[in-house]
């Protein structure tokens, strides 16, 4: 275990780990790039004029983060008594479902709502996660208050009807449920696209994507589009749709009415930053393109936010691929929220964004999802959550320098691993709590055991496993009427040793 050191600046906020200064000899595992022209890049196409017309006068019942998180509607927009627009509540992890938890002490440890079957669902999936705890660097509140955000993403199956894969049902739509931190009640709220980028726009869509990162800082929550980029929305144009309830299944405006899939609320986009070149097709996939990651295109797969190492802040990106080694970290420069130019936005310069630095974490691979920070002895550090399927998988904390091997996933079901099953998606900091300096550690879980009567269903999508390929496994042996919740929100100190003496 390195020592620990606490990083003393204010705009930092963060605990770090010390270590040896890498040498000439040494092989770090995370490798610094050197990046030519605009490689990795993105431009910025800017929807602030069509959000402001659409706020202006089309979504006029305007709302913020308050209304969203402590608003409890009993009935739907016709007045009909409707249980599924009620708020949902965390709840405790229980049974074998708490293994999705990391094996260390908890700060908190929530589980999703089984009234609604967050906690089992096979069609919506959670994927990233940031907090007002990174998006602000004072009390860790946005707008009076502590929340915490996830994205979803909607799973259509293979043998769903052609009318159940369209609309409201199209694979890869897209959601954010906001948690208040203090109550532990929480809503989904949509993610809404101007029609147009033009100042006159008078219709929005919603936004299909993976989602599997996102970054709150600021009033804006910046999502990834895998294959593309970057996604931004801003909470400051928060607004209350007009029909709503569990049978909607429209969205945008029609006949003077707004709606959003059945949600009270949509969250609209304000900018979408794009790379030049895409990967080619199956590049962001499991083994990205026979083993080889695309040298000049970016999977953007998690983010994460580094206040550390002075100004700029950074916006962190990293890659998943599950069978192939070699993925990139890429740092973004932020703009400070009180800029004269591009504020609490990606930095630019000659109309692309500024590229801090980037780093090949070569001899990993299946990286979920991951954070950077400089300790006060000058040194880079990482932790990535690593997957492993549905096995117990690997929390790494690594550094520039560190030439340890990487630890496998290890372990049996759901008994054994060093981290937790589920499988980890996200990291994310929160620094303070009000007045008092918390240093958490933020991660969510994703998946599920499918129920015997699902893998019947859709064979294709929830296959048994194999038991001789299978060991390790979370849900091998797995069968039951219901599906087993491996879905968990949870929070860990960033400085316990049990946390970061682990790779």
């Amino acid at each position: 275990m390195r020592p620990l050191a606490f990083v003393a600046a204010a705009a930092a906020l963060f605990a770090g780990l010390t270590g040896p200064s890498a040498t000439a000899a040494d092989e770090p595992t995370t490798t610094k790039l050197t990046l030519s022209g605009d490689r990795f890049k993105m431009t910025d196409t800017s929807y602030t004029a069509a959000t402001n017309n659409l706020y202006t006068n089309h979504l006029t019942d305007h709302a913020n983060l308050t209304d969203v998180v402590t608003t409890n509607y009993t009935t739907n927009s016709s007045g009909a008594s409707d249980p599924w627009m009620n708020l949902r509540s965390m709840r405790a992890c229980s049974g074998n479902e708490t293994k999705a938890l990391p094996p260390v002490t908890k700060k908190v440890a929530w589980c999703w709502s089984a009234a609604h079957s967050d906690d089992d669902t096979g069609r919506w999936w959670p994927q990233g996660m940031s907090s007002t705890g990174t998006a602000d660097g004072g009390d860790g509140a946005i707008q009076g208050k502590h929340v915490t955000a996830v994205a979803w993403h909607y799973k259509t199956y293979t043998r769903d009807a052609a009318a159940d894969k369209d609309g409201c049902r199209t694979n890869n739509l897209l959601k954010l449920s906001f948690i208040d931190r203090d109550t532990a009640k929480y809503r989904h709220v949509l993610l809404a696209e101007p029609t147009s980028t033009s100042s006159s726009a008078s219709n929005f869509k919603f936004v299909a994507g993976h989602a599997g990162g996102i970054v709150w800082y600021g009033n804006y929550i910046y999502v990834t589009d895998t294959s593309n980029g970057i996604r931004v929305f801003d909470i400051n144009k928060l607004a209350k749709v007009d029909t709503y309830g569990s049978g909607v299944s429209t969205y945008g405006i029609s006949g003077g009415k707004s709606s959003a899939c059945g949600y009270p609320y949509v969250l609209p986009q304000v900018h979408y930053y794009k790379q030049a070149s895409t990967p080619p097709s199956g590049g962001c996939s499991d083994d990205a393109v026979d083993g080889t990651p695309d040298a000049d295109s970016l999977c953007y797969s998690w983010l994460s936010l580094d206040k550390t190492g002075g100004s700029p802040f950074k916006l962190v990106t990293g890659e998943w691929f599950g069978a192939a080694n070699g993925g990139r970290v890429v740092r973004y420069q932020l703009n400070p929220s009180g800029s004269a130019t591009y504020p609490g936005l990606l930095n630019m310069s000659g109309g692309k964004t500024v590229i801090e630095d980037a780093y090949a974490a070569s001899r990993y691979r299946g990286l979920q999802g991951g954070m950077t920070w400089t300790d006060d002895q000058g040194v880079l550090n990482f932790d990535f959550h690593k997957g492993c399927a549905t096995k117990p998988a690997v929390f790494s904390h690594t550094w520039v320098g560190d030439t340890r091997a990487p630890t496998a996933c290890t372990g049996n079901n759901l008994s054994t691993g060093n981290w937790a099953v589920g499988t980890p998606q996200a990291l994310s900091y929160w620094p303070k709590l009000g007045t008092t300096q918390v240093d958490e550690l933020w991660g969510l879980t994703e998946h599920i055991c499918p129920s015997d009567s699902l893998k019947a269903s859709y064979p294709e999508d929830f296959k048994d496993i194999d038991p001789a390929t299978g060991d390790g496994d979370a849900c091998l042996g797995y069968s039951g009427d219901t599906s087993l919740s491996l879905r968990s929100v949870f929070a860990v100190g960033f400085t316990d040793p049990a946390v970061q003496n682990l790779h």
